[in-house]
């Protein structure tokens, strides 16, 4: 464009220039004698010198002089704005009918092109009406017209206006541009195309993981600004840096607001439910927990999710769950054990013993979960039970029941429960119920034990003498065995009758 304009402009001044010399070259009378026209050529001359003046006094109000552009360059891209150029490439962003992405960039790039050399206060306001531009355009985009954008054009816009905003130096650019950006995104999770959606939630999880380095970024200035002013024993006035940051991107809490403003896990949750999304929402779920905006609404939202819903649709839901477990509050924490309780054994299958185990490792390593006496022991009890002979399961399930209860018991943050459980053990053999999963569990138990004592931690000598003399571990032992020998012989004489 820029360029067409340098062609159209010399080409104009060629033809002045030629005209003046033909009346140069006219006869003196014919101009009214020699001197006239001496007159008229030195007044024609001032003229024109005070209009080249007015120009570039008026081309001053708009861009910035520079030695690597040249004044004619300048002159055409002035003309280009006297015209409305400008004006009318942005108007036509939002006008109908709406033209793909390609050609929006297409329309933008005459003004990104020319972006150095137009002063800043004339860019911010072309920026801010771009930003308009686009936000109509993003609004006015039909689910139709947004299938047929690939991923590499709309992250080339995403370059193009980082380009754009960057160089404009808007207080808020940053923020506008992240405006923009969401509002695409929000645009992609509505759509009914499931590439799209998950292109918008990629763009949201993208987003928030700015917004949190950038946070961790603004902490770690306050903390090394509190420093210095204890060190310097000065006053430290809380936010100075950080306020003149937080004008750029997003905050989390504004990205929290928008979140609940817009109802983004309503739409992933909603009546167009769908297992990939499921899948990757697990980042904006944490995030709201983490901020402190996860409640019961949406939690009895995701949990209902999984109702009556498609085995692989259940196994998303309880995998984002069990994730999200870590991020609860203790309130939330007990709701959601009360869900998970809500099943009934004869219902449960291997993805919900998965959700049952993930849940007992967030909950009980979760640092909203009290210590010591109040502390909740999450899942323990029903994988008690589940691995009993009485629970309504099959085989398989009852004995990964006991391995995922050995294991959780292996763990360090379980270490309080395993004499308990020990208990538990030898009251289960001495009723001679379950017993093969029972003796698996015990052995699985003392084996947690160092050989040797170690600080605050018994040895595994120690503990079984303890279980020889507190619980009559060798009498059970030998009990059961006799238990044993008596129902093989039973059988044994059965099929021999």
């Amino acid at each position: 464009t820029a360029s067409r304009l340098a062609r159209s402009d010399a080409s104009a001044r060629a033809s002045a220039a030629s005209a003046a010399a033909r009346e140069e070259g006219a006869p003196a009378e014919a101009e009214g004698g020699e001197e006239g026209e001496s007159s008229g050529d030195s007044g024609s001359e001032g003229s024109f010198s005070n209009d080249e003046r007015a120009d570039e006094d008026r081309a001053c109000d708009w861009f910035s002089p520079s030695e690597d552009v040249s004044e004619q360059y300048i002159r055409n891209v002035e003309l280009f704005h006297s015209l409305n150029g400008f004006d009318t490439l942005i108007a036509r962003i939002a006008l109908p009918p709406l033209l793909n992405l390609t050609a929006v960039q297409m329309l933008l790039r005459p003004l990104i092109r020319v972006k150095e050399v137009l002063k800043k206060a004339v860019l911010q306001a072309y920026v801010r009406r771009v930003e308009q531009a686009l936000t109509a355009y993003v609004q006015a985009l039909s689910d139709e017209s947004l299938k047929a954008e690939d991923r590499k054009t709309i992250a080339d816009l995403h370059k193009s206006l980082d380009a754009l905003f960057d160089h404009a130096r808007l207080p808020d650019g940053a923020l506008l541009l992240d405006r923009l950006r969401l509002a695409l995104a929000l645009k992609c999770l509505r759509t009914p195309n499931l590439e799209k959606r998950l292109q918008g939630l990629s763009e949201v999880k993208d987003m928030i993981q700015l917004s949190l380095r950038k946070q961790e970024y603004l902490d770690s200035v306050e903390r090394i600004e509190r420093a210095n002013a204890e060190r310097e024993r000065r006053p430290h006035r809380s936010g100075g840096t950080g306020v003149l940051l937080q004008m750029g991107h997003s905050s989390p809490e504004l990205l929290v607001e928008w979140i609940e403003r817009e109802g983004v896990v309503e739409l992933i949750f909603g009546e167009a439910l769908h297992e990939e999304l499921v899948r990757r929402c697990v980042e904006v779920l944490g995030f709201l927990a983490q901020r402190g905006h996860m409640d019961s609404r949406l939690l009895g939202l995701v949990w209902r999710a999984s109702l009556d819903k498609h085995e692989t649709v259940k196994q998303a839901v309880y995998g984002a769950l069990a994730d999200l477990s870590a991020h609860l509050p203790l309130p939330l924490l007990d709701e959601l054990y009360a869900y998970i309780q809500s099943i009934p054994f004869a219902e449960y299958t291997a993805h919900t013993l998965t959700l049952l185990r993930g849940f007992a490792v967030g909950g009980i390593s979760s640092a909203h979960n009290p210590l010591k006496e109040e502390r909740r022991w999450y899942g323990l009890a029903e994988l008690w039970q589940l691995m009993a002979d009485a629970a309504p399961v099959s085989a398989e399930l009852r004995s990964a029941a006991a391995s995922v209860l050995a294991d959780l018991l292996a763990w360090p943050n379980c270490a309080p429960q395993r004499q308990p459980m020990l208990g538990q053990c030898i009251a289960q053999l001495s009723a001679g119920s379950s017993v093969v999963q029972t003796l698996r569990l015990l052995r699985a138990i003392l084996s947690s034990f160092p050989c040797k004592p170690r600080k605050k931690t018994d040895s595994a000598a120690a503990v079984l003498e303890w279980l020889v003399q507190h619980h009559n571990l060798l009498q059970v032992f030998f009990n059961e065995f006799l238990t044993y020998h008596r129902a093989a012989t039973g059988r044994l004489e059965a099929l021999t009758a």
